[in-house]
């Protein structure tokens, strides 16, 4: 193929359905294509055919058929859709009405071959870049950088690529000589492509992005892309032994006929390094449909935090290896740690939360029993957090969880801590007088928080039960016993709020008797 097949977009699909259960392609076996006997892409087009996903003119001579691919009349956006719907098994859908003006219910992407319905399914299959309600030029050629649009969109690379910084789209599309020819709203996808090696240009160093694309290129790409297919459950996960996203699950799925007869997949650090293969080399055999990498390399150590790509390859029975497309996949070690302090608090006074995440969180809030949320404000590098909240009645008494939540780019993490709210019961009781006389009447009086429904006063072997006058004080009085002696004696107060009691205990002093101070003055 020479120059030509350099000029080729070499891409690999994968296939971001496969969580999808597959469905058979609706499409009947044609009979083989007269004209690609001798033409350069039949190897490719052969296979494709052989797995029902191709479509080509099928016209009759003598009443039997013969069946034409045209390989080298360029692809319209209609075709190429159609053929990616059958080989990603994407169903055909039918709306109530047509998303696209131009595309009715009657619409043939090509002769006599029905077209809407699978249109309208790389529309909700995701595949379909041109919005509801714009026209979809279905009979237009498709460019290259609109077909690497669509292929893009279809890896589920779409949010990575509009992810490319512009000094990444710039140094990328730089490489090569028309990098100015790239449609504005292409830029990022084109990026995209050459960065993870899905495109590469011509050999005079051009990508030429406006260029149709043939039939025939059309049909190599696609089967390069789906030879051999992996996605992830995630592109990002964080092993971090908090139970959530631990793991990451690869999807493998390729061409059966090809008498595949050994595979590998491997991880990758960016620098080309290999941190983990999934089997020493390459296993022989087909490669499982399911695999899952815990972040450990081969001596089971925890790899780095850090950008990784991952890739499969399959050998046929010709000894040709394929390759899947290089995916990225980010390693992240999310941590959340916390604590309330004071653990104990009374109304009126300040709960102070206190949060730390690796890496830097977007947001950390704290969940409060009675539904109140408190966002906590970050540090400059977004690791350490704080807030505080004034503690009061809306909150339930007792011992009680705050929820600390942290919100990271691609993860959730929560962790649950505890503080107690106490009730605010107290005691502050006096004596008058004090010092006291024997025999003379001594007010017993207490100031209490509103919560105390019962106060008593315990003095002289004695238990009175005080009352709750109109100042808000609790009052009672006691003689002191003529017979006590003289010394300090233990006024013990008691309260309770029907369910906890305190006391409080202070000191009556006792001296001589009332009669001792009465001065007599005798006169004549």
């Amino acid at each position: 193929m020479g120059g030509k097949c350099r000029g080729l977009l070499i891409l690999a699909l994968a296939a971001f359905l496969l969580v999808l259960r597959p469905v058979p392609a609706q499409c009947a076996t044609e009979p083989w294509y007269a004209d690609l006997d001798n033409h350069w892409a039949r190897p490719y087009i052969q296979v494709l055919h052989d797995e029902g996903v191709t479509d080509g003119w099928i016209l009759y001579f003598n009443g039997n058929p013969r069946s034409y691919y045209r390989p080298d009349w360029e692809s319209t956006r209609a075709q190429l859709a159609v053929l990616l719907c059958k080989v990603f098994r994407l169903p055909e859908f039918s709306p109530p009405v047509p998303s696209y003006p131009d595309v009715p219910t009657t619409y043939e992407f090509i002769e006599n071959k029905p077209g809407w319905k699978w249109i309208e399914g790389a529309l909700n299959g995701g595949i379909a870049f041109v919005p509801p309600g714009s026209p979809f030029l279905p009979d237009s050629p498709i460019s290259r950088q609109d077909a690497v649009e669509l292929l893009i969109r279809a890896l589920d690379l779409y949010d990575y690529a509009v992810g490319l910084s512009d000094q990444e789209v710039q140094s990328f599309l730089s490489l090569f000589k028309d990098k100015g020819q790239v449609a504005p709203d292409r830029r990022h996808t084109m990026a995209c492509a050459i960065k993870l090696g899905i495109i590469d240009g011509y050999e005079d160093d051009t990508l030429r992005p406006a260029q149709s694309m043939r039939r025939s290129e059309a049909a190599t790409v696609v089967y390069r892309s789906c030879l051999i297919r992996v996605t992830a459950t995630t592109d990002v996960f964080s092993p971090d032994g908090d139970g959530v996203d631990d793991t990451v699950t690869f999807f493998l799925s390729h061409l059966r006929n090809r008498n595949i007869v050994q595979w590998q997949m491997e991880v990758r650090d960016l620098q080309g390094k290999v941190v983990h293969a999934f089997t020493p080399y390459g296993s022989e055999g087909s490669p499982p449909e399911v695999l899952t990498w815990d972040g450990k390399n081969a001596a089971g150590q925890m790899v780095p935090a850090g950008q990784y790509t991952y890739q499969a390859w399959v050998k046929d029975k010709h000894n040709n290896q394929f390759f899947s497309i290089k995916k990225p996949l980010t390693l992240i070690r999310h941590s959340l740690s916390g604590y309330c302090a004071p653990t104990k608090c009374k109304d009126g006074t300040p709960l102070n939360v206190t949060a730390s995440t690796v890496p830097g969180a977007v947001s950390v809030s704290a969940h409060f029993a009675n539904g109140d949320v408190l966002y906590l404000t970050p540090s400059q590098e977004n690791t350490r957090w704080t807030g505080s909240k004034i503690v009061g009645p809306s909150l339930p008494l007792g011992n009680q969880p705050v929820v600390i939540r942290a919100e990271f780019p691609y993860a959730t993490r929560e962790i649950t801590v505890f503080f107690t709210r106490e009730k605010d019961l107290w005691l502050s009781p006096s004596l008058d007088p004090n010092p006291a006389r024997k025999g003379q009447t001594v007010k017993l009086l207490c100031a209490a928080s509103q919560g105390i429904n019962s106060v008593t006063a315990e003095v002289f072997g004695q238990s009175l039960h005080l009352e709750l006058n109109a100042a808000g004080i609790w009052a009672g009085d006691v003689r002191v016993p003529m017979t006590v002696e003289e010394g300090d004696y233990p006024v013990v107060f008691r309260g309770t709020d029907g369910e906890d009691q305190l006391e409080n205990t202070i000191i009556l002093s006792v001296s001589g008797s009332t009669a001792a101070s009465v001065t007599y003055v005798l006169t004549k």
